[in-house]
């Protein structure tokens, strides 16, 4: 099985930063997939933003990978624009993949009893394999 290299946020391809209050989503496009990647926290200040995000890689790409490496804390609104991001990615035959998840984010996906519901992988590059394979797949 190969392995996808990690993405750099501060590579000059197909990178895009946006800084919404403390938070930053940066979202790299490749072919296949688009790696969003939220450093702070997944709440109600960042909820527009990121369902935007989703919206622009979905129309570019109908797989997501969240590399959710450097997020601190996810909320209700949070978990809800990532749940409405998948559906919208499995309506285009894509599917939203959660990367790198910190302990305190996957327990608070499983106390929300939504741990089987996104395919979840311990590395950002397990994650873009995985991705890609399946577009593959399925394409």
């Amino acid at each position: 099985m190969s392995v996808v290299p990690v993405i750099d946020e501060h590579d000059n391809g197909n990178s895009v930063a946006n800084v919404v209050g403390d938070a930053r989503i940066v979202v790299r496009h490749m072919a296949g997939a688009s790696v969003v990647r939220v450093v702070g926290d997944v709440d109600l200040a960042v909820a527009g933003r990121l369902r935007a995000t989703f919206e622009s890689a979905l129309a570019m790409d109908p797989w997501i990978i969240v590399d959710l490496r450097r997020t601190e804390a996810v909320d209700s609104v949070g978990l809800g624009v990532l749940l409405a991001a998948r559906q919208a990615a499995r309506r285009r035959s894509g599917d939203l993949v959660l990367a790198a998840a910190p302990a305190y984010v996957v327990s608070v996906i499983r106390a929300a009893r939504l741990g089987a519901v996104f395919p979840m992988f311990d590395t950002v590059p397990q994650a873009i394999t995985y991705a890609l394979r399946s577009a593959a797949d399925h394409g």
